[in-house]
């Protein structure tokens, strides 16, 4: 007998010889349902408590022990006097003693096609939401599951994280977390669940849930008692500042950043939330300083200056406007000027080119005619020269038949061997890798970059051999298109683009940025470590790219990112601009992209095998290319010179070695004085 429905049941007892009792779960039954026996092994290893989705069950053979080698001692039977009135019922099905209720095979046993385990989530029916946060707080929390995913907080919001389960087998927050600060979480979705007493919920579908959102769970007399707290002492700062109350918010300030640790900051943050909900305090607070002379009168002041300011300003940016547009005009004449000298030149070259272009057709054509015609004649002599094979082949044949009637037997001539068998070759398994490019692919690239972008080869070369290890940036006008170009030379279709912006702050922003596929690049870049993965990192001005630059270089020096993941970023030459600080400058390494670069056409031939050891055999000649150069200290000279020697045995070290040079000179010069190349191009001058 077996059942294609599906039934969920938990694990209610492990007997011995591998068998779990397991009892079925309904919605909102008190009692467990029908108990059954089972031997999967899944269900067993699992252990009591947990919750499973069956199907396809059939009934399987029950396992009956003896124990022979064991004999019962004399003694009182261990049957009680209530099994045999009991027992004489058809519809009891009682052991005969009380330890048989230990062994196997008291309950019909079962067996299941497949057994999938449940997600368990915990939402309280005893209790609120607000004692099961003091609960956990006090790590006290109760719940009759060793394996729960996730806690119900608030009505509707979940806990899923950032807490454990106590070796007292109750529940309780993660070490380093407080209530002032959790991460908590909704479902999008309705997933199929069963409600039981206890409060556990039993998924069974896996529930989708929403990005999680930091909250503060703490009561709210908790938080208004520190916003008091933080009262208290703003009252005492301003009645020690005494006639010089004006002042009041540099010297709360000035308290807040001398004598306010992580955790008062976090209170203060808290009592701001809860104070902004406050309508009634937002109402009245406009009347109060509208009271206040002192107040008013730096409105005032304030409101004047920023008119003058503005006033000023328009005046500034209307001259230079002004300025600007007529050196625009001026250009716009010469360049007109200029445009029609050179259509009456193109004019006369189109009458030119149109002559020559008529003969050479007629030239092509007359050639091509003659090669067809020639190309046919061959074809003609080819088949006459087979067709004659053909007939000298027939008559051969029937020169050689022998008479069917033969008058003397011939002499028997051994039998010829026969012929072994055609091997048919087969053709070869396709392997499934990536495509690599060969040194000729990789040579007809880089000329190909080179040509449309206007970079010679050997700073394209050190572009490559600096993106695995710094970070090169291409500055001018058309540095996006040329980065986004080569990292599509080079990874093809499956290279990653990202643009950075202010939202973007940290590298696990950039991570989650479904438009630029980096994620996958670096799924991509572990999963083939022997490949060179590159990902074009443009306009990183544009927000605060300081929080991650140190982040993918330590990253990816510690082993954390691959190294086979080569960066190439850009920056434009206009425009408002975030600062880049000093100390993150000497992580990259610019390139000028000349204004005559041109769109790249499609030059991805294969993926680009990684070579990140260096050259032993060309390490010497490496070294001498920075032995002119002073200040390098012996580490960084040892660095530059093992990321030089990988430079291709056919291209020039000491052509290479010149860009190396110049990034050298570069970060002296910004050592120094600071007043360095490009300093335009990184620092926010018009803000």
């Amino acid at each position: 007998m077996s059942s294609s429905g599906k039934s969920v049941y938990q694990v209610t007892q492990i007997l011995t010889h591998g068998v779990a009792i397991i009892s079925e779960v309904r919605e909102g039954e008190t009692a467990g349902g029908r108990i059954r026996e089972t031997k999967d092994a899944k269900v067993v290893l699992r252990g009591v408590g947990s919750f499973w989705l069956l199907t396809g069950d059939k009934d399987d053979t029950k396992l009956v022990i003896e124990k022979p080698e064991d004999p019962r001692q004399p003694g009182w039977p261990m049957v009680s006097l209530l099994t045999s009135p009991i027992r004489g019922n058809s519809t009891f099905k009682l052991p005969p003693s009380v330890e048989a209720f230990d062994e196997p095979g008291r309950y019909d046993v079962r067996s299941f096609a497949t057994a999938t385990i449940l997600s368990v989530g915990y939402s309280p029916r005893d209790i609120g939401y607000a004692d099961v946060v003091a609960r956990l707080r006090d790590g006290s929390l109760s719940i009759p599951s060793n394996d729960v995913s996730a806690i119900e907080v608030k009505a509707g919001v979940w806990l899923t994280t950032q807490f454990v389960r106590n070796s007292s087998g109750h529940y309780g927050l993660a070490p380093g977390a407080t209530a002032r600060s959790l991460f908590v979480t909704a479902m999008e979705s309705r997933p199929d669940m069963i409600r039981l007493p206890s409060g556990l919920i039993v998924f069974l579908s896996q529930p989708r849930w929403t990005f999680a959102e930091e909250a503060d769970l703490r009561p709210e007399n908790e938080v208004i008692a520190s916003a008091e707290k933080w009262l208290a002492r703003a009252k005492s700062a301003s009645e020690a500042m005494g006639e010089k109350a004006g002042e009041f918010v540099e010297v709360l300030r000035h308290l807040v950043a001398s004598t306010v640790n992580p955790e008062e900051k976090a209170d203060l943050t808290a009592a701001a939330r809860l104070l902004a909900g406050r309508q009634s305090l937002l109402d009245v607070m406009p009347q109060m300083l509208a009271r206040d002379p002192a107040f008013q009168e730096r409105i005032s002041e304030y409101e004047a200056a920023e008119r003058e300011r503005l006033k000023t300003e328009l005046h500034a940016q209307l001259e230079a406007e002004v300025q600007s547009e007529a050196s625009r005009l001026q250009e716009i004449r010469v360049e007109i000027i200029d445009a029609e000298t050179r259509l009456v030149i193109a004019d006369r070259r189109e009458v030119l080119l149109r002559h020559e272009a008529e003969k050479h057709d007629e030239a092509i054509r007359v050639k091509i005619a003659e090669a067809a015609k020639h190309v046919q004649d061959e074809a003609r002599a080819r088949t006459d020269g087979m067709r004659k094979e053909m007939d000298m082949l027939w008559e051969t044949v029937s020169q050689l038949a022998i008479p069917a009637a033969a008058t003397i037997e011939a002499p028997r001539l051994p039998e010829p061997e026969p012929a072994p068998p055609m091997q048919v070759e087969q053709p070869p398994e396709v392997a499934i890798s990536i495509a690599r490019a060969d040194e000729n692919a990789r040579k007809s690239i880089m000329a190909g970059l080179s040509s449309a972008t206007g970079i010679s080869s050997a700073d394209l070369v050190s572009i490559m051999l600096r993106s695995t290890e710094d970070i090169p940036v291409l500055i001018g006008e058309h540095a996006v298109a040329t980065a986004a170009d080569i990292v599509a030379a080079i990874g093809g279709e499956d290279s990653a683009v990202a643009f950075c912006d202010p939202s973007r702050i940290s590298w696990q922003d950039l991570m989650r940025d479904e438009t630029s596929d980096l994620a996958a690049a670096v799924a991509r870049a572990k999963a083939n470590p022997d490949v060179l993965v590159p990902i074009a990192m443009c306009g990183i001005t544009n927000g605060p790219c300081e929080y991650w630059v140190p982040q993918f270089i330590e990253s990816r020096r510690i082993g954390r990112l691959p190294r086979n993941l080569a960066i190439i970023a850009s920056v434009g030459v206009d425009g408002m601009r975030v600062s880049v600080p000093d100390s993150i400058l000497r992580f990259l390494v610019p390139f000028v992209v000349p204004d005559t670069a041109k769109p790249v056409r499609k030059l991805f031939a294969g993926a680009w095998t990684a070579d990140l050891e260096f050259n032993r055999g060309r390490l010497v000649e490496a070294r001498e290319v920075f032995s002119d150069m002073e200040g390098l200290d012996g580490a960084a000279l040892q660095k530059m010179a093992k990321t030089l020697s990988r430079t291709p045995a056919d291209i020039s070290i000491a052509d290479v070695g010149k860009s190396f040079v110049r990034h050298a000179q570069w970060l002296a010069t910004m050592s120094a004085d600071g007043q360095y190349d490009f300093k335009n191009n990184f620092k926010n001058i018009e803000g």
